[in-house]
């Protein structure tokens, strides 16, 4: 094969290219979309831990008071 016909790009490789364009595009932004959604849990998970300890406490307290512990 001689160097101009290396050279030579076909229908099928730009098409190859912009469907790998396509392809990288939504990867980037799906590890956008990943990072955003890890970030919302954490922060919703913090939430849940609070309320969950908050009404554990208030529900020890009902029991306490209600054995006459205070």
């Amino acid at each position: 094969m001689t160097e101009h016909e290396r050279l030579i790009i076909t229908k099928y490789d730009l098409l190859f290219e912009q469907r790998m364009t396509r392809v990288e595009t939504t990867l980037e932004s799906l590890c956008d979309d990943v990072k955003e959604i890890k970030k919302e849990i954490k922060t919703d998970f913090r939430w849940i831990l609070g309320i969950m300890l908050g009404s554990n406490a208030g529900l020890f307290a009902i029991i306490a008071h209600g054995f006459k512990w205070f």
